[in-house]
């Protein structure tokens, strides 16, 4: 056997693993990317964080002892229960904010690159050969972490034309309906009454329609937040409430995804 063919068969199991960090990488971002996938996207992807923190303990516990890596574990859940408890008013400073987010990640990350190195050093060779294993945990966590957010930033993005794009529609209509109100003293049962196209109601992105609901002399618009981190939204605009009812879709544009946990203790 040729020194080439040896070095590359050497080099081979590396050039799987990242292989396989790709096509996960690449099955998360087309998730993460869609509304209607968007929601599962995110219970894989917490559910596989959860698994590979506990199994983190467990390797620098047991597997791969005196590493760093336990080190960086129980810093990582330290640093979680404090994004936890977090309020969320109190990150006003943008990069403050998204460093402090960042740091659970940062720890469990660092946790498996201290594992993989710690095994592939150990004069164990049972523990070498784990560190295969150990390897393509740390590639796939880093890489699902940075597609992840990178589609959450997308989808963000696309979340904020969506409402931008709802809210001219819905004045839009809310002025025919107006129109319609002056003319008749009432307003119609439905929009086709109103001689409004269906088609008018049909949102960017999700598919959905606008909701109309009239009440006598008053109506309400409503639509749906599209990413609403956990909890349902809706835009309400209620000629009985003077215009928008709760928050006017202008003030609910994000620049950035919050964590998916920050606050999460203070909710309980």
């Amino acid at each position: 056997m040729g020194e080439n063919t040896k070095y590359f068969l050497r080099h081979l199991p590396a050039c799987g693993v990242f292989a396989l960090a790709a096509a996960v990488a690449a099955a998360l971002l087309a998730t993460a990317s869609d509304y209607t996938t968007y929601s599962a996207a995110v219970k894989v992807y917490s559910v596989g964080w959860f698994a590979t923190c506990v199994l983190s303990f467990y390797c620098g516990l047991l597997v791969v002892p005196r590493s760093l890596g336990i080190i960086f574990s129980f810093a990582g859940i330290v640093a979680f229960a404090i994004v936890c408890a977090l309020d969320t008013h109190t990150l006003s400073n943008p990069l403050l904010s998204r460093a402090i987010q960042a740091l659970p990640a940062m720890f469990f990350i660092a946790a498996w690159a201290t594992v993989s190195i710690s095994a592939c050093r150990s004069e164990n060779k049972k523990i070498r050969l784990s560190s295969w294993l150990w390897l393509t945990i740390f590639v796939l966590l880093l890489s699902c972490w940075v597609t992840f957010h990178y589609a959450q930033g997308q989808l963000l993005k696309q979340r904020n034309a969506y409402l931008d794009e709802a809210r001219e529609m819905t004045l839009a209509l809310a002025a025919d309906l107006d129109a319609y109100k002056q003319a008749n003293n009432t307003c119609p049962k439905t929009l086709e009454d109103a001689g409004i196209d269906p088609e008018r109601t049909l949102l960017p992105f999700t598919g959905k329609h606008i909701k109309y609901y009239p009440h006598e002399t008053d109506y309400a618009l409503t639509f749906a937040d599209p990413m609403p981190c956990g909890q349902t939204a809706l835009f309400s605009f209620d000629t009985s409430q003077d215009g928008w009812f709760g928050q006017d879709p202008n003030n609910a544009q994000k620049d950035a995804p919050c964590h998916m946990f920050l606050g999460f203790l203070r909710q309980r």
